[in-house]
């Protein structure tokens, strides 16, 4: 994997960041500070579906196993493969034939069965029979027929085939299509409310600022994931995305910059402060 070094200068309040990129490649790597880049770099070569953050370390879904931490530091957690992980002060994972499980204490406790699963995030798991949230003990189903993906944070938002959802009384449709991506920044996420948020079709991403969804209009590409530079912090960061075709999208007061990743069938990007060895 080539390294691009690009000449950054650092205000007093800028945070390096590091954006981790799950793809049929490997895991890759991504230096950034606001919108610009520096080095990328292949972490792993083995084909990765999913990632999430937990307690400030990258879990990584692998065909073999869940992987904790990157680098030296990685730890195989015995899950076997997963299609989905997450994390809500325990990491939650979903093996393909639809087993959910959580690690408690350093074992992985199975706490139900769901179809297909899709996503996690938090406590909720999007699934081919609807959204579910888990316990400790159980999963229960909370709704729709069908879920591509969840976010928890804030007012709970759920992606389908008919369009992009938001749980109240019960699951009220926010915007018609087929939407496949929806991410929130936690940072801004308040009870009751999203903040800034981001959700996807095939070719139209969306975004939520100031109680609002509007278009994207300068992203054509499908975008798979976005993720948050201040999503750790509780402050507002950079905004990046990752489509389909492996290119890394990163906002700017005057658009979106490309920046090519060189990567197969992307499907997942996580941002945490940049902490290479973990």
């Amino acid at each position: 994997m080539s390294s691009i070094d690009e000449k950054r200068v650092y205000g007093p309040d800028s945070e390096e960041v590091a954006l981790f990129v799950a793809s049929e490649t490997g895991l890759a790597r991504v230096a950034v500070v606001g919108a610009r880049i520096g080095e990328i770099e292949l972490v792993d070569r083995a084909t990765a579906h999913d990632l999430a953050v937990h307690d400030g370390r990258i879990a990584v879904a692998t065909d073999e196993d869940v992987v904790l931490g990157t680098d030296e530091d990685a730890e195989s957690t015995g899950f076997g493969r997963a299609a989905a992980i997450g994390s809500d002060g325990t990491l939650l994972a979903a093996a393909p034939d639809g087993t959910v499980a959580r690690r408690i204490d350093g074992e992985w406790t199975p706490v139900s069965t769901v179809t297909e699963p899709q996503a996690i995030d938090g406590e909720l798991v999007a699934a081919a029979d609807g959204v579910y949230r888990c316990s400790n003990t159980d999963c229960q189903h909370v709704g729709l027929d069908a879920a591509s993906d969840v976010a928890a944070a804030g007012t709970p938002h759920a992606t389908t085939a008919d369009g992009l959802y938001r749980l109240g009384n019960g699951w009220l449709p926010v915007l018609d299509g087929m939407f496949s991506m929806m991410s929130t920044d936690r940072g801004t996420a308040e009870p009751g409310a999203i903040g800034r948020a981001h959700a996807a079709t095939d070719e139209t991403l969306y975004r939520h600022a100031d109680g609002e969804w509007t278009t994207v209009d300068d992203v054509d590409r499908e975008v798979v994931d976005v993720a948050y530079g201040g999503a750790e912090s509780e402050s507002e960061g950079g905004v990046y995305a990752v489509t389909a075709d492996g290119t890394l999208l990163s906002e700017t007061d005057d658009g979106w910059r490309d920046h090519p990743l060189g990567l197969r069938g992307v499907r997942a990007l996580v941002a945490r402060p940049d902490r290479k060895s973990r």
